[in-house]
């Protein structure tokens, strides 16, 4: 069976806009365009979407930690203490 936009999102419980960007984005598995229209194939009564991912991490979320080196000479430290 196929269907379009509008019957596509009410099976899904999502908005319109919704499953035009999923479209859009091509995560609708067998979904194509006739004319301006969109088609969207049903497997067992329910369009396919294939998962999305969220992109890299947020630079804030990173922590780094600088790398601190303290260099002393040794002998000066000494030499104090007499």
């Amino acid at each position: 069976m196929i269907v379009g936009t509008a019957q596509a999102a009410d099976l899904l419980g999502i908005s319109t806009a919704r499953v035009r960007l999923l479209l859009k984005q091509g995560r609708i598995q067998g979904a194509y365009k006739i004319g301006r229209f969109w088609v969207i194939p049903l497997f067992d009564g329910m369009p396919v979407i294939s998962k999305g991912h969220r992109g890299p991490k947020a630079r804030w979320q990173r922590k780094r930690h600088p790398l601190t080196f303290i260099h002393a000479n040794q002998h000066a430290i000494h030499q104090n203490k007499k």
